[in-house]
């Protein structure tokens, strides 16, 4: 009985700090690319950074809504 427990809060652990990590690093990575997104000394501007950044943007906020939807009882 203690044994399983144990296991359900090890996963539990790992996947919460898993889930952290991986929004962490795509917010920095939204932050890295959107700084460099912007206008060089040529004129030319790095649109693909911009993009790929609100790429990164949008998956943070699309796992911070379903980990909300999980855990609200009343969206199921």
């Amino acid at each position: 009985m203690i044994a399983s427990e144990l296991i359900n809060f090890a996963t539990v652990l790992a996947v919460a700090v898993g889930v952290a990590c991986a929004i962490s690093v795509l917010y920095a990575s939204g932050l890295r690319l959107w700084a460099a997104g912007d206008v060089d000394a040529q004129g030319t501007p790095h649109l693909l950074h911009r993009v790929v950044s609100v790429v990164c943007f949008t998956a943070c906020v699309a796992i911070v809504l379903f980990a909300l939807w999980l855990m609200i009882p009343m969206f199921h």
